[in-house]
């Protein structure tokens, strides 16, 4: 007959064996799962990281070619007024030389005031200009395609996408001013240094 003290013994080594095979097994997954969760947690701080640093490049790109175009455009002005005094100088100099006989009265020198203006064109027909920097603000007008406004020298320091149909660019919100002397914002795709039509533009 069987002793029953040995396979009490014989079943508390198997299940003793068993608690020793589950337990680093347990210990392990508890191990992987803790470090999944910190590696998922890492890799979303390094990609909102990377969106950020993205748009910051994003956005001084754009503002380093607004202020290079507004560069060369100053150049070109200050180039033309140069040339321009310099023909208007040779033209009063040959109808103010006095003939043989004739009193010379010098005049004082005129001061000539240069206001520096930056033209801006509507690249869409219909363009709002806001009273602020958002589409939440009220539009105080509408302008037409080519339509001169005057840049006032301020963008915000985001960039916004702003679907305008076909196409959604991503710009900031620029300050202008219209023919009129109403002051305001355009969305930063609606207004170029240049006359083009933004295509894709669905009014």
């Amino acid at each position: 007959m069987p002793n029953p003290s040995i396979s009490l013994n014989s079943m508390a080594t198997k299940k003793s064996s068993n608690n020793a095979r589950v337990t680093p097994f347990i210990i392990m997954s508890l191990i992987t799962l803790i470090f999944l969760f910190w590696a998922m947690r890492q890799c979303s701080a390094s990609d909102r990281e990377y969106a950020m640093k993205a748009e910051e490049a994003t956005r001084r790109s754009y503002l380093d070619s607004l202020q290079e175009l507004d560069n060369q455009r100053l150049l070109r002005a200050r180039l033309d007024s140069i040339e321009q005094a310099a023909k208007a100088e040779a033209l009063l100099r040959g109808l103010t030389q006095p003939l043989p006989g004739d009193s010379v009265v010098r005049l004082p020198a005129a001061q000539t005031v240069v206001q520096r203006v930056v033209p801006l064109y509507s690249t869409i027909d219909g363009l709002n200009v806001r009273s602020g920097p958002s589409l939440k603000n009220g539009i105080i007008a509408r302008i037409p395609l080519y339509t001169e406004v005057i840049y006032l020298g301020e963008v915000t320091d985001s960039l916004y996408e702003i679907n305008l149909g076909e196409v959604t660019p991503k710009a900031p919100w620029v300050r202008v001013e219209l023919a009129d002397g109403k002051k305001g914002w355009v969305y930063g795709a609606g207004v170029s240094y240049y006359k083009f039509r933004l295509n894709g533009v669905i009014n």
